[in-house]
């Protein structure tokens, strides 16, 4: 593994985090005036919806470059479904060989799919489970889950205009929707090899653990540039050995979820799919594992401002909790590791 990016990889990183800061959510009242269909323009236009596409049956981009596209909008909190529809739903589509045409409109963002998920957010769903949801639907049209009565791999489209409604959800950044009644299911291309499941799987894993790096740096780096603003007791609270502490300890945990996703990211087209996968289950087992305490670290550090509704911090704090549980939790990844390393036993 090259643990540096190369110049091509710099320079992508580069204009996603220009990007990022352009579309950004920058306190709560953006989530009410910011233009949300520009933004999802904006990431078209850009190339990042078409990350995943083929040429020839190989990506244009690796999980690398979805990696560090991911940390840049998390942590600019940009209200766009990259996620589901510009990265896993294209990923989902291609590896079932579905019609290009579908997976061309969903690479220019003339067309939006969500991701049909178990109702804890664990796992994609089958499309008969009444108790769905789907995740990251914001302008969605369709869903894209799984017909297990057509075959265990065999994925499947739902359109939204009838059976789903749309709730509120934790993460206010991006939208979510509930099953409510009956649904017609199409499935879609060829039912995917056990193989290529893992393979979705583990680029699904990278994704939701990649934005939760960004999502956590961008919540230290507002409040890391706080302590050197706000002035306690005459001198500003980053003096403060114990506020010191604090900030190591998030900055501790953060560069190393960053490091063990960039590895996870690099596994994804690099290594076979059962390596890859437990590549990217430690990841979000770690990510996961330090959602929580990096998120009430920054909201501790902020002091009673950021238990505040108007902060900016319960946003990040959101965004973070959502994605620790999307593809399973620390529990559900620990699990799975054990049973991949001890055979089950």
């Amino acid at each position: 593994m090259l643990a540096l990016l190369n110049p091509e990889q710099q320079m992508f990183e580069e204009t996603a985090n220009r990007l990022a800061r352009d579309l950004a959510v920058a306190n709560t009242a953006d989530l009410k005036t910011v233009d949300r269909a520009n933004a999802y323009r904006q990431l078209a236009e850009n190339g990042l919806l078409a990350l995943r596409m083929r040429i020839e049956g190989k990506p244009l981009a690796s999980g690398v470059e979805v990696s560090l596209a991911a940390q840049a909008l998390g942590g600019a909190l940009v209200p766009a479904p990259f996620s589901a529809s510009g990265v896993l739903a294209v990923e989902l589509l291609a590896l079932a060989g579905a019609d290009e045409a579908l997976i061309q409109e969903l690479s220019e963002g003339t067309k939006r799919c969500g991701l049909l998920l178990k109702r804890d957010l664990s796992a994609l769903a089958d499309v008969a489970d009444a108790e769905s949801v789907v995740w990251d639907s914001e302008g969605a049209e369709l869903a894209i889950g799984l017909d297990r009565s057509k075959g265990e791999g065999q994925s499947a489209l739902v359109k939204l205009d009838s059976g789903f409604e749309t709730v509120e959800a934790a993460d206010l950044t991006r939208a979510m929707m509930k099953r409510t009644g009956a649904v017609s299911a199409e499935p879609v291309g060829s039912p995917l090899s056990d193989a290529d499941m893992r393979k979705w799987l583990a680029l699904a894993l990278v994704t939701a653990s990649a934005d939760l790096v960004g999502v956590l740096n961008g919540a230290y780096a507002g409040v890391l540039a706080y302590t050197k603003e706000r002035v306690q007791y005459g001198v500003k609270i980053g003096s403060f050995q114990a506020v010191q502490h604090l900030c190591a300890e998030m900055l501790v945990d953060i560069e190393g979820g960053r490091d063990i996703v960039s590895y996870a990211a690099w596994a994804v087209d690099e290594l076979d799919p059962d390596a890859a996968l437990l590549a990217a289950r430690e990841a979000k087992a770690f990510l996961s594992g330090i959602a929580r305490p990096v998120s009430e670290t920054v909201m501790q550090v902020y002091g009673g401002i950021g238990q505040t509704w108007e902060h900016i911090a319960h946003i990040y704090a959101r965004r973070a909790q959502t994605d620790a549980l999307v593809f399973g939790g620390a529990d559900v990844q620990r699990d799975a590791i054990a049973d991949a390393l001890l055979g089950g036993h």
